[in-house]
């Protein structure tokens, strides 16, 4: 009989396929539109057609070649959490078709797909995303009609096996995949060493290796009818449920495939460590006696990089908790903003960024002298001069409209108010300069440096520039509209940042400053109605431009979900890889005391002491784990002495220099105890069990 821990595994492998199926497949669903043969982006006109033109063209095009086409515009208001889709199709069956009547199959329960008749598109600006469903040379063609409208298009198959992989490689499943997949390795590897006795007793009879391979593959295959069946039933079951088994194929297909690939090392690892006990002769097999050596060694080809991959891990751990914690604690904070919104630009107006800047940015510009925004820009503070030395820190570029919603003190307590100008004054007016007192000594730097953290000014409006520097109480926390754009770091609430305040309106502000901000999410319309009355607006034509509004609320408890889902990811992950690490000590300990049992009982019984017993093993695990804790101080080391080398040069450096924190050497102690504690129990108790035995057979 097989080892029950081989039947686990491959159980297991199943369950687990399948949520990693399910989780991939909804990314997917929530990222583009589904069933597509290929993606057409169109990015550039030459304006000599209308987009009804367009519209019409497309309709015909999809008659002509037998395909459904569908162009993809986010929802003015939800653009996070709905999408609008609107089709015409050549082939009245086909399935992408029978979504205008029966609406799209959303895989996703947390993204909703609305589909129009494409005629309902009017004389939108054509450029933007186009999807094919049908033959993919079908795209092509479409790329050339395009081509003959004097639009410039390209195309992508996101759904094509390449893609799916590349995709699939680059995102947190992958690492929990290997995470996984090492896991799998181990539990087999260790599952047939302990039926070590029993491969022996087989060979004894006369069974060559291909022999008990085999038969351990058919039991393998009796076992997997069953498993197979039940983790299937269950499965349907649950996506019934979800999503009415939407896109049942897409996920039987990435599911197969993901089983596959375990199953695949599974077996591999299966048939590797039975080659390894034949490597010992059937009498001291039948003691119990395994290839030491060679198990050993691999044992630890998979040990050491399950510990880098847990370390780091558990690094992200600790990133994504403080991550999440901090969201947590913004959230009342965010709630206060009400209906503000920021808004999304339009991607695909390549080659025209000009002409984005001067519309969105003259629009901009006209809202904050009626007072209708809120700007809240972001600077790094090192990076605001390239002359003077500034330490690690944040700086907001923002405007009275800010400073009357954010309580910001001075340090004698008292509020820095707005001051209340339009037209000339607006322009008269100096620049405020507020500098928390902990970074009173850099106050002249930091000012010196205003002109070029605002950007390209113009030469009147920079010679006449004046800056009026001001002090805050340090300490204070001020909140900046977003999180600060940095991956597993929430940064709302911006501790002692410098404040450089604009009046609102002014010139001092350029139109690229204003289309920059807003592109970060740093333009906030606490009346969501000011921006949607201004993109409905025909003769502004800011529709081009501005594809949506984002609630600021929204976009926070978006962050705050994915966040956790990334955590719980990352946690589970660390699981399997803490597993990994266990099982490994263990098999290591198993492995040195089936080899040596005599002479452990032999030294035990002559005085020896438990560590100069096992001195071997404990040098191992002592080398392993002083790597370990040396491994991240080591990088961050590398990474310094990289960052002074440019410095040095006179170079800004790429990347900012990490730092060590408390809470990244709790995790790097807490791995390395965990590592070590493991290992010196299972050898503990496997020394007992050879005393034990030893003085029971004397």
């Amino acid at each position: 009989m097989l080892h029950r821990g081989i039947k686990f595994v491959h159980a297991a492998v199943l369950v687990i396929s399948a949520m990693t199926a399910f989780l991939f497949v909804r990314g997917l669903d929530e990222e583009l539109v589904l069933g597509n043969s290929a993606q057409i982006w169109v990015f550039d006109s030459n304006d000599s057609v209308s987009g009804a033109q367009v519209t019409r063209a497309i309709a015909s095009f999809s008659v002509e070649h037998r395909v459904s086409v569908a162009r993809e515009l986010p929802d003015t208001r939800n653009p996070d959490g709905r999408r609008h889709l609107y089709l015409t199709s050549g082939v009245p069956k086909s399935d992408a078709a029978s979504w205008l009547d029966d609406g799209y199959p959303e895989f996703s329960r947390q993204y909703a797909t609305d589909v129009h008749p494409i005629a309902d598109l009017g004389q939108r600006d054509p450029r933007g995303y186009y999807y094919v469903f049908g033959s993919s040379e079908a795209a092509n063609a479409l790329v050339s009609e395009f081509a003959d409208l004097g639009l410039r298009a390209s195309v992508q198959h996101p759904l094509s096996y390449r893609e799916l992989v590349l995709r699939f490689s680059g995102g947190d499943l992958f690492r929990s995949f290997l995470v996984v997949a090492l896991a799998a390795v181990t539990m087999t590897g260790a599952s047939v060493l302990l039926s070590a006795k029993a491969y022996a007793v087989l060979r004894l009879q006369g069974k060559s290796f291909m022999d008990i391979l085999a038969r351990d593959l058919r039991q393998l295959a009796l076992f997997w009818s069953v498993a197979a069946g039940a983790v299937a039933t269950v499965v349907l079951a649950l996506l019934g449920f979800y999503n009415g088994l939407a896109w049942l194929g897409l996920f039987a297909g990435v599911s197969a495939v993901l089983a596959g690939v375990l199953i695949v090392l599974v077996l591999a690892a299966h048939a590797a460590v039975l080659a390894l006990t034949f490597r010992v002769e059937v009498l001291r097999a039948l003691k119990g006696e395994l290839p030491a050596r060679a198990a050993f060694v691999c044992t630890y080809l998979v040990r050491v990089p399950a510990l880098l991959l847990a370390l780091g891990i558990a690094m992200d751990i600790a990133l994504a908790g403080q991550d999440v914690l901090a969201r947590q604690a913004d959230q009342d904070t965010y709630a206060k903003v009400g209906d503000a919104v920021t808004i999304r630009l339009n991607g695909s107006l390549v080659g025209q960024e000009e002409q984005v800047i001067t519309q969105v940015g003259r629009w901009l510009r006209r809202a904050d002298a009626a007072g209708e925004i809120i700007v809240a820009g972001r600077r790094d503070l090192q990076d605001a001069s390239s002359d003077a030395h500034l330490p690690q820190g944040e700086m907001l570029i923002v405007n009275e409209t800010f400073l009357a919603k954010q309580s910001v003190l001075d340090p004698m307590g008292r509020r820095h108010s707005p001051v209340a100008e339009d037209g000339k004054a607006a322009q008269a007016r100096a620049v405020r300069v507020i500098v928390p007192e902990s970074l009173g000594r850099h106050a002249s730097d930091i000012s010196a440096a205003v002109p070029d953290v605002l950007g390209r000014l113009d030469p009147d409006v920079r010679r006449h520039l004046r800056v009026e520097t001001l002090r805050a109480r340090s300490g204070q926390s001020v909140f900046g509209y977003n999180s600060g754009g940095r991956p597993n770091e929430d940064r709302s609430l911006v501790r002692d940042p410098v404040l450089v305040v604009v009046p609102n309106g002014s010139k001092i502000l350029t139109d690229d400053a204003y289309t920059a901000f807003a592109t970060q999410e740093g333009i906030v319309f606490p009346d969501p109605q000011d921006a949607l009355n201004a993109m409905a607006a025909d003769k502004t034509g800011l529709g081009t431009y501005v594809t949506s509004v984002r609630p600021v609320g929204q976009s926070a408890a978006l962050g705050l979900r994915d966040a956790v889902n990334g955590l719980r990811l990352r946690l589970f992950s660390l699981v399997a890889g803490v597993a990994v690490l266990l099982a490994t000590g263990v098999g290591v300990c198993f492995i040195h005391a089936r080899k040596h049992a005599q002479a452990v009982f032999a030294q035990h019984i002559s005085g020896w002491t438990f560590v100069a017993t096992h001195r071997f093993i404990l040098a191992v695990e002592g080398v392993l784990a002083v790597f370990i804790a040396w491994w991240v101080p080591i990088q961050v080391w590398q990474q310094h002495q990289e960052v002074r080398e440019f410095t040095s040069r006179g170079i800004p450096a790429p990347f900012p220099p990490v730092q060590i924190t408390a809470s990244d050497l709790g995790v790097i102690a807490g791995l390395v105890i965990t590592e070590v504690c493991a290992v010196l129990l299972a050898l503990a108790v496997f020394h007992r069990r050879i005393v034990t035995d030893g003085a029971a057979e004397r």
